[in-house]
């Protein structure tokens, strides 16, 4: 049984306020391609597994909804036999990607967006070799509180309780192994920047009540990795954080090779590289480096999602728009080293103002007063002289009383 696995999509993603439509579907021009030229060798996929977030928030652009009616349209054209199975994630609405699924579940397209259907194999031969093994595969999409009759909402118990209706539905399937597909944290796994998470642990599910499966096929964590066993995220196929920047994004070719005699299967997973049309990049120095570049040193990035981190010490006024011209994609400009520094002399400032001892009484006050409007204004406003006689007069009839 061969797979192709990949998962959160997120059509119609906006990163930094700049559509990223253009490169998801320079992304899934690369999916088609993939499962084209396999079928072209004569080495075809039996199912690409789409493991939930296909859309980036749950009432997608009209953009976005035609982009991957397209993709799938094209698809099921040229690869007909290819069966394609769908989840929605934690981004999706569960409803809307569900529209039409009878419908198009005898043209091969299976999207499983109901917790009703968790027990509901979809068995599939591969067809290969003297033999036609058979696999079932089950998916789950993301559970929210009351998908299950569990008397809780969170995940860890929600996915127990859909994990033990689909072993116990199984059970009339012996022999057969079993390939699931869900949206969901794993414990073990690696969060990166970009994904929707819960805070702390106590939405994550333990890795270990997937051993009863042959294969995982997960989604939602955007890192492609394996927390264990034979579960794998294949991630997102784009970054969508400078935290993901030159990660290395992926589609996962996964064969499942069944021995009948000993009743195991081997699994053997293999990442299929994603080129992006703009890689999301981050350099790091300082601002006339990259202004003046005179050796040419960053030219080969002006085609990449770019965020900069500068290193000066002071803060550079209007960084985007000089940079622009040169690095048109610069998404994000960070100064932190510059903020760290001035944050510093402010409070240095502020502490010698306390500190003084010469400086006593209305003087003092007035002092302090203007350091105070000037961090709050950056510049003193222009009513600032009656403002500051008015807080003088509060301040000297404050005093007056605590004498």
């Amino acid at each position: 049984m061969k797979m192709l696995q990949t998962g959160d999509l997120h059509l119609g993603k906006v990163f930094y306020e700049h559509s990223l439509l253009e490169d998801q579907q320079y992304m899934l021009t690369q999916l088609h391609r993939e499962l084209m030229a396999a079928e072209t060798t004569g080495q075809p996929y039996d199912v690409l597994l789409i493991a939930g977030d296909v859309y980036d928030r749950s009432v997608p652009p009209p953009e976005a909804v035609a982009l991957f009616d397209k993709f799938l349209t094209n698809l099921h054209r040229d690869i007909p036999l290819l069966h394609i199975i769908i989840i929605p994630g934690n981004h999706d609405s569960a409803r809307r990607l569900g529209f039409c699924s009878r419908l198009l579940h005898h043209q091969n397209i299976h999207i499983y967006a109901s917790p009703d259907q968790i027990t509901q194999p979809l068995l599939l031969e591969s067809g290969k070799g003297k033999t036609h093994d058979t696999t079932a595969f089950y998916a789950v999409p993301f559970l929210t509180a009351g998908a299950l009759d569990t008397g809780t909402g969170r995940q860890p118990e929600l996915y127990q309780e859909a994990i033990r209706q689909i072993l116990e539905h199984h059970r009339c399937h012996s022999g057969i192994p079993a390939v699931l597909c869900a949206h969901l944290f794993v414990a073990t796994g690696c969060a990166g920047g970009s994904e929707r998470i819960f805070t702390g642990t106590a939405e994550q599910v333990p890795a270990e009540i997937f051993t009863p499966f042959a294969y995982t096929a997960a989604g939602h964590l955007h890192r492609a990795q394996n927390p264990g066993g034979n579960i794998w995220y294949a991630g997102s196929p784009l970054a969508y954080s400078f935290d993901e920047a030159d990660t290395g994004k992926c589609f996962l070719q996964v064969v499942l090779d069944l021995d009948t005699a000993a009743g195991t299967t081997a699994v053997a997973v293999k990442k299929i590289p994603v080129t992006p049309l703009h890689p999301v990049t981050v350099l790091t120095g300082s601002f006339e480096d990259f202004y003046r570049d005179s050796h040419n040193r960053y030219g080969d990035y002006r085609n990449c999602y770019l965020e900069i981190r500068c290193t000066d010490s002071s803060l550079i006024e209007n960084p985007m728009a000089q940079l622009k011209s040169r690095y048109p994609l610069l998404l994000s400009f960070r100064q932190e080293n510059a903020v760290q520094t001035a944050a510093s002399e402010t409070v240095a400032v502020r502490r010698q103002l306390l500190d003084t001892g010469s400086d006593t009484g209305v003087l003092q006050t007035e002092k302090l007063f203007e350091a105070f409007m000037r961090d709050m204004y950056q510049e003193l406003p222009e009513q600032y002289e009656a403002e500051k006689d008015l807080f003088l007069n509060t301040a000297r009839k404050i005093q007056e009383q605590n004498l």
